[in-house]
């Protein structure tokens, strides 16, 4: 049976390894040391239409509204034009705020995608452009990644340049260069590009 001394003796055994514990965590915070970052990346498509660069740091628009979006914050270089586009704010409304965007040849284009809606209703939605009369294709290889991937298949090389699946309140900001042309951009979740989500990028 134990004694009271021994009973003290315990707790005070206790009180100094949670107190050097706490010191540990103390000091490693103290330490300066940070996490690595990862730099932004780019991927060419095949025939060379449209590059795409974003940010490959875990999805920061996915953990909250207030939180930053990383590739707004990137410098603006010459010959780079900025855009934004939006998809509408309610929750069974299936179409951007911007049906038509002409863009200059030989321009890179920093386009930031907003989702309107409430977050409470949880209605995602993404931005893809896709190669001339390939949107079929596409909805088909998007549907079949199924949502673990979040509706879409980013190796298929009819998709030149996407953003993320996104909710309500959310954006992210992407970066590409597209050769002349007529190109469509769409949302690839289930039933949005059926019901209108969808628009036309002219570059020339």
């Amino acid at each position: 049976m134990p004694t009271a001394s021994s009973s003290r003796l315990t707790r005070r055994r206790l009180q100094l390894v949670t107190g050097i514990a706490a010191c540990s965590v103390l000091l490693a915070a103290c330490s300066g040391a940070a996490e690595p970052t990862a730099a932004p990346s780019g991927a060419a498509s095949p025939g060379g239409t449209a590059t795409v660069a974003s940010s490959t740091r875990p999805d920061p628009d996915e953990v909250g509204t207030a939180t930053q979006d990383p590739g707004a914050t990137n410098p603006v270089t010459a010959g780079t034009v900025t855009v934004e586009i939006g998809s509408a704010s309610g929750a069974k409304e299936y179409h951007y705020d911007k049906v038509t965007l002409q863009e200059p040849a030989g321009s890179k284009i920093k386009l930031k995608f907003v989702n309107h809606t409430d977050s409470k209703d949880e209605v995602g939605h993404n931005w893809v452009l896709v190669k001339p009369g390939q949107e079929a294709e596409v909805m088909a290889s998007s549907k079949a990644a199924g949502d673990d991937n979040d509706w879409l298949n980013v190796d298929d090389p009819a998709v030149l340049a996407h953003t993320r699946l996104i909710e309500g309140g959310q954006s992210n900001t992407i970066t590409f260069t597209a050769a002349p042309g007529t190109y469509t951009y769409l949302c690839t979740f289930p039933g949005h590009y059926a019901a209108g989500e969808k628009g036309t990028l002219v570059i020339k």
